[in-house]
């Protein structure tokens, strides 16, 4: 019985979401590996979840011995099975570390295990980050920094079909680094803009919904085929950060799905979404971004959907060279 073709690279996640390392691991003829356990979110669970976590994950290495691997970071903890399967076989690795691997965001845990990032960083064929200032620090830990952001997705969405009234989209999980109150307060001065806000209800800020008008609605947690329904019906993405590193992954959701971007007034974003409305994190600079975006051609996305697509074949030949896979 012939054996199993080995793949030439699996992108291993314990997030709630496997789109990035879907989209990263098909572009590089591989396949994403996503643990994780809906059932042992809860606080008290989660040392349960990471134990489970770490046998699947390895067993998924074990099954599928692929040539080569990708892991996201945070948390350190597949980083770590990987470590070791790629000592055991000799394949390469890479980190896919976010900017809350570093610490930031308030990630208090990968703040205290940064030594642990350091360790698997100077042991990885490289290290996946946002920003520049992220390659300067992984490579002063002797290691090698690669600027890689969001692959193709498999979807294609059509141009918006203006109706009524506009629709604008905020993309949030409530995380402490979104001004959601400030997105709120800015529909507010929008009454002729409906506003859909994303992010699990349950972590909503306290007295958020009460305060708002009647033209923001919480449109919850989205599964991929709801999510991708509500770009749809959407003129306009928003994505906010207070975080200076952070490039979001919504941003880049925003361009390919042709639709106008107001993103937050950081240089980081202003030299990746230079087609963007960039806009300080307050009410009134948000309501004007959505205010211009409204107006938006369709030149403008299309401008922008062409840089997007050169970035990622630049950054796609980098991945290769790291990973010492042939195109």
């Amino acid at each position: 019985m012939p054996s199993t073709p080995r793949p030439p690279v699996v992108h291993v996640t314990w997030q709630r979401h496997s789109g990035r390392a879907t989209e990263i691991a098909e572009a590089l003829g591989g396949s994403p590996v996503h643990i994780f356990f809906p059932a042992l979110t809860r606080r008290p669970l989660v040392p349960l979840r990471h134990l489970l976590s770490v046998a699947s994950t390895a067993m998924a290495l074990v099954r599928l011995r692929p040539r080569t691997v990708i892991v996201t970071n945070p948390p350190v903890f597949p980083g770590l099975v990987v470590a070791g399967y790629a000592a055991a076989t000799g394949s390469p690795f890479l980190l896919d570390s976010h900017p809350s691997s570093f610490g930031v965001k308030g990630n208090v845990i990968s703040k205290r295990l940064l030594g642990v990032t350091r360790w698997l960083a100077r042991r990885s064929a490289g290290v996946m980050v946002t920003v520049d200032h992220y390659v300067q620090m992984v490579e002063s830990w002797g290691a090698r920094g690669l600027v890689v952001h969001e692959a193709p997705p498999a979807w294609q969405l059509g141009p918006p079909q203006r109706g009524e009234r506009a629709r604008v989209l905020f993309v949030g999980v409530f995380s402490g680094d979104e001004p959601v109150h400030e997105v709120v307060e800015a529909a507010r001065s929008l009454p002729e803009v409906d506003v859909a806000i994303t992010g699990d209800l349950d972590r909503r800020p306290a007295g958020l919904a009460e305060g708002a008008p009647e033209n923001v609605e919480f449109v919850g947690f989205l599964g991929a085929r709801d999510y991708l329904d509500e770009v749809a019906r959407a003129d306009v993405l928003v994505s906010l950060t207070t975080e200076p590193t952070s490039i979001m992954r919504s941003a880049y959701e925003a361009v390919y799905a042709r639709r106008p971007l107001v993103v937050s007034d950081w240089p980081s974003l202003r030299e990746v979404f230079p087609h963007a409305h960039h806009a300080t994190n307050d009410a009134a600079a948000i309501a004007t971004g959505i205010r211009a975006a409204l107006e938006d051609v369709p030149a403008v996305q299309e401008a922008a959907l062409r840089a997007q697509e050169d970035r990622w074949q630049a950054q796609l030949v980098d991945l290769r060279a790291a990973l010492r896979l042939t195109p």
